[in-house]
C-alpha cells in the first residue's frame, strides 16, 4: 500500500494495472506485472553475470541484431559496453544497470525476446 499512490492520488494502491477489455486478461496482467518488475526493481545478485564466454556471445549477438552494435566491433569489449549502455538507457532499464563488465540476466532475457528492427515494420 502507498498513501495517495493510485490514479490521481485518490487511493492507496501501490500498483493499479487494468486489463478489463483484453481478450486474455490474466496473461496480460502477468505480462504487465513482469514488465513493471523489470523496469522498477533492482537486479537480484544471483541474476547478475559477468559478460564473458557464452554470455558475451549472446549479448553481442543481440546488440548486433537490434542495431546497437556493428558486427565488426562485436569483439571489442569497450564497444560492447558502450552499446549495452545505450541499449539500457534507450529501453529505460537504468535501475537494472550493473557494474561495467556485467549484465542483469533479466535484461538479457528481454533482449532475446525483442524483435529486430527489420522484423517490426
Amino acid at each position: 500500500m502507498k498513501e495517495g499512490g493510485g490514479y490521481g492520488g485518490y487511493n492507496d494502491r501501490y500498483i493499479d494495472l487494468r486489463v478489463d477489455d483484453h481478450p486474455r486478461p490474466i496473461e496480460e496482467l502477468i505480462r504487465l506485472y513482469q514488465l513493471r518488475q523489470l523496469y522498477f526493481e533492482k537486479p537480484r545478485p544471483e541474476k547478475v553475470a559477468a559478460i564473458e564466454g557464452t554470455v558475451k556471445e549472446e549479448v553481442a549477438a543481440h546488440l548486433v541484431r537490434l542495431g546497437y552494435l556493428s558486427k565488426e566491433r562485436s569483439a571489442d569489449r569497450e564497444a560492447l559496453h558502450e552499446a549495452l549502455t545505450v541499449y539500457i538507457h534507450t529501453e529505460n532499464f537504468e535501475e537494472r544497470q550493473v557494474e561495467k563488465g556485467k549484465i542483469d540476466l533479466d535484461v538479457l532475457q528481454y533482449m532475446k525476446q525483442q524483435p529486430s528492427p527489420n522484423e517490426v515494420g
